[in-house]
């Protein structure tokens, strides 16, 4: 029921029986708050219903974008409506949730076909979309609070890289030599130098350290993408390389 506002009325310069209908009107609008917030109480009720594991995980990926540290199930469950352990029906903990939403990102990645091309080519597109859902979140991957290859998705990437390697003509050994580099590179992209993505960034403390120095002046202006896509580059090319010579050996 809706209710016009009324102009502002002096009880002391009204008679007693408008004073009775004055007191009427503020009861009913008192009542009509009341009834609001009890379809709010009944709103929240429903979402609490219907709450899924999906809505949590995408509560904690919205939290994330301020920073990973932000992420709390406080912090959850104030974003979704509910109480803190309404979340618990369907998360064990923060380090499952954080989990949960790794592997969320990872199950947006495909592992390229042999339709794609050669394996180098199929690696180098895997590998730039691995990195690029390990570090959407900075600070999650790495982080003491989550174990990644808990994640269910490791396992299905593990696979992809090791059948492109195989595809490519690697023996099962080089095959998982190979994959162990690619997976230190991805993991040195997540822990960065004091915040910079190489050392040599970083202006040198000692002034002396000319080599330092001259390095530190000319790597200047180059980005995050530059730096991963070069240590791709040589770690692909040895690997062409490699795989000749175990052949031949």
């Amino acid at each position: 029921m809706a209710y016009r506002s009324e102009p502002r009325v002096d009880p002391t310069f009204v008679s007693r029986g408008s004073f009775v209908v004055l007191k009427v009107r503020v009861a009913c609008s008192i009542a009509g708050s009341d009834a609001a917030m009890a379809a709010s109480r009944r709103s929240q009720t429903v979402t609490r219903t219907h709450l899924t594991t999906a809505d949590v995980v995408q509560a904690a990926g919205s939290i994330a974008e301020r920073g990973v540290s932000e992420i709390t199930m406080a912090a959850v469950a104030a974003r979704l409506g509910v109480t803190p352990m309404a979340l618990y029906q369907h998360v064990r903990s923060k380090s499952h949730l954080l989990m949960l939403l790794m592997n969320s990102l990872l199950e947006e990645i495909e592992v390229p076909p042999r339709s794609v091309g050669r394996w180098d080519v199929r690696l180098r597109l895997f590998h730039r979309a691995v990195v690029g859902a390990m570090t959407r979140y900075p600070g999650l991957v790495g982080s003491f609070e989550v174990e990644t290859h808990d994640a269910p998705e490791v396992p299905r990437l593990l696979e992809g890289y090791l059948q492109i390697l195989l595809d490519g003509g690697f023996d099962p050994q080089t095959a998982g030599l190979a994959y162990t580099g690619l997976y230190y590179l991805a993991m040195g992209v997540q822990q960065p130098h004091h915040g910079a993505i190489s050392p040599v960034i970083l202006p040198p403390a000692d002034h002396s350290l000319t080599a330092t120095a001259t390095v530190h002046a000319s790597a200047t202006g180059i980005g995050p993408a530059e730096w991963h896509e070069f240590a791709l580059d040589v770690y692909l090319d040895g690997l062409r390389r490699s795989r000749g010579q175990r052949r031949t050996s």
